[in-house]
C-alpha cells in the first residue's frame, strides 16, 4: 500500500519537474514573461514541499522536547499522512505514557522511603562531603529527618548553621568523616544524652556524599541497668529469704519452748532436758545461718569494691605458665589434662597480675566442676594477638551451658553449683572491665565452654 505521505511528496516533486520542463521550453522560445512566471511557481512549489516535510519533522522535535523537559502532557493526534505516521505517533504517545508512569512510581517510592526515614528513631543527616569542611556553604542539607532535628534540637537546613550552633557535633563528624563510629556524652546537669554516632561515605556520579546517623542510647543503657538491678535484687531477695526463713522459724520455736501456754517466760527448773537441747540446736542453726548471711554480705562487698588495677606489662607465655604450675596439683587430683597451646613469644598485656591470676584460677575451678564425669576431661588455653587487642582463650570440654543460663552467669550471686556463691564470674568480669577489657563466653551444651579474656593494646 502506497503511503499517503509518499504519494503527496511524489506528486509535489512531479509538479516541480513539470514546471521545470515548461521553464526550459519558455526560455528556449525567449518567452521571458512566461519564463519568469513559471520560475515563481517553481519556487512556490519548492517552499510548499519544504514546509510539508518540515511539518513532519516538527512532530519528532516536539516529541524529543517533551522527553527532554519531562512534559508528559504532550499528545500526538492521529495522523492524516498515512498508516506509517499513525503508528509512529502512537509509539510517541506510548513512550510518553511510560515515562510518565515511571516518574510517578519514582516519586511514590521517594515519598515512601522519605516517610520511613522521617519516622525512625535514628537521626539521619545526608550532606555533600565538601560542605562538611566549608564554613559558608549556601547549599541546603540534602536530608535531615525529624529524629535528627529533635536529638540535636536544631531545625536548620544548612550545615554551616548547625556547625555554628553545635560545634562539638561538627568536630566529631569531621573526625570520622572517612567512615567510623564514636560515642559522645552531651548535655547539662538537667538532661544528658549519650550519642552513638556513625558516618558512611558514598559516591554518586563521582561526587562524595556523607551519611551521618546517630541515636541517643542513654535510655536504652538505663533500661539495661534497671533490668540488671532487678536481676541482682531478685537474687539478693532469694538468698536473704533462704537465710531469714529458717531463722524466723527457729526463733519462733525457741520462743514457744521457753514460754507457757499463756505466754509467760518459764523458769530454768521448769525446762526439760529435751527442751534445752532443742533450744541449743535452734541457736546453733541460727548462728550458722547468720554466719552464712555474713559471708554473703562480705561477698557482695567483694564484688562492689574491686581495687584499681596496678598495671604492669606482662609476658603472656610466662604468666600462663605460672598459672599452670600453680593449679597443677588440683588438676592432677581431678585427672584433668591441661594443654597450654603455643603462645607467641612477643605477646604482652598490661595487667594487674594478682587480679588476672584470680580470674584464671576461678575459671579453672569452674571447669574442674564442669568436667566431673566427662570422658577425657581437658582444659586448653591459647592466645591470639591482633593489632588492637590480645585475647586469651580458655576452653574446656565440659557439660557446657544452655543459652538461657549463658545470659545470666555474669549476674552477681547467680550460680548453678549446689554450694556456689555466685560471685566468681561476676567478679571476674568486673576485673576485666577495670582493665579496660572484657570477659566473653561462648558455649554449646554438652560440647564445650569457651571464655575469652579480651585485653586492649
Amino acid at each position: 500500500m502506497i503511503k499517503l505521505f509518499t504519494i503527496q511528496v511524489g506528486i509535489r516533486i512531479c509538479i516541480i519537474i513539470l514546471f521545470c520542463v515548461l521553464l526550459s521550453y519558455f526560455f528556449v522560445q525567449n518567452l521571458w514573461f512566461s519564463t519568469g512566471g513559471i520560475g515563481m511557481v517553481i519556487i512556490i512549489q519548492v517552499v510548499f514541499l519544504i514546509r510539508y516535510v518540515n511539518n513532519t519533522n516538527y512532530s519528532l522535535v516536539k516529541f524529543l522536547d517533551a522527553l527532554k523537559t519531562e512534559d508528559h502532557s504532550v499528545y500526538f493526534s492521529p495522523s492524516k499522512k498515512g498508516d506509517s505516521f499513525a503508528k509512529v505517533f502512537d509509539d510517541f504517545n506510548l513512550i510518553i505514557k511510560i515515562f510518565k508512569r515511571n516518574k510517578i512510581e519514582k516519586e511514590a517510592q521517594h515519598k515512601y522511603f522519605k516517610y520511613l526515614l522521617e519516622h525512625v528513631n535514628l537521626g539521619i543527616i545526608s550532606i555533600k562531603k565538601e560542605d562538611l569542611f566549608s564554613d559558608d556553604s549556601a547549599e541546603e542539607i540534602l536530608f535531615l529527618n525529624k529524629a535528627a532535628a529533635n536529638i540535636l534540637d536544631q531545625p536548620h537546613k544548612y550545615w554551616h548553621r548547625i556547625a555554628a550552633q553545635i560545634p562539638w557535633f561538627s568536630d566529631e563528624v569531621k573526625k570520622i568523616s572517612e567512615g567510623g563510629k564514636a560515642l559522645i556524652d552531651i548535655g547539662d546537669k538537667l538532661e544528658r544524652k549519650q550519642l552513638s554516632l556513625e558516618t558512611i561515605e558514598i559516591r554518586l556520579l563521582n561526587i562524595p556524599y556523607l551519611i551521618i546517623t546517630f541515636q541517643d542510647i542513654r535510655s536504652e543503657i538505663e533500661q539495661k541497668e534497671i533490668e540488671a538491678w532487678h536481676d541482682v535484687i531478685r537474687i539478693l531477695a532469694h538468698e536473704m529469704l533462704n537465710s531469714f526463713t529458717p531463722v524466723s522459724s527457729l526463733a519462733s520455736t525457741m520462743k514457744s519452748l521457753t514460754e507457757d501456754e499463756e505466754g509467760n517466760l518459764l523458769t530454768a527448773d521448769k525446762l526439760e532436758d529435751e527442751d534445752i537441747r532443742d533450744v541449743n540446736m535452734a541457736a546453733t542453726t541460727i548462728k550458722k545461718r547468720s554466719e552464712g548471711l555474713l559471708e554473703f554480705v562480705k561477698d557482695y562487698r567483694t564484688i562492689s569494691n574491686v581495687p584499681v588495677p596496678q598495671l604492669r606489662k606482662s609476658n603472656v607465655k610466662q604468666f600462663l605458665s605460672s598459672i599452670e604450675l600453680l593449679m597443677k596439683p588440683s588438676l592432677k587430683e581431678a585427672e584433668i589434662e591441661f594443654v597450654l597451646l603455643p603462645i607467641p613469644t612477643n605477646a604482652t598485656i598490661n595487667i594487674d597480675s594478682k587480679l588476672i591470676e584470680q580470674v584464671l584460677i576461678n575459671l579453672i575451678n569452674n571447669s574442674i566442676h564442669a568436667l566431673m564425669g566427662v570422658e577425657q576431661p581437658t582444659i586448653k588455653i591459647s592466645c591470639i594477638v591482633e593489632p588492637q587487642k590480645t585475647v586469651i582463650i580458655f576452653t574446656d570440654n565440659g557439660m557446657g551451658l544452655d543459652k538461657k543460663i549463658m545470659n545470666q552467669i555474669f549476674i552477681p550471686f547467680f550460680t548453678t553449683k549446689k554450694n556456689g556463691s555466685g560471685i566468681g564470674l561476676s567478679l571476674s568480669k568486673n576485673i576485666l572491665k577495670k582493665h579496660g577489657g572484657n570477659l566473653l563466653v561462648n558455649s554449646e551444651a554438652g560440647v564445650h565452654t569457651t571464655f575469652s579474656l579480651v585485653f586492649k593494646t
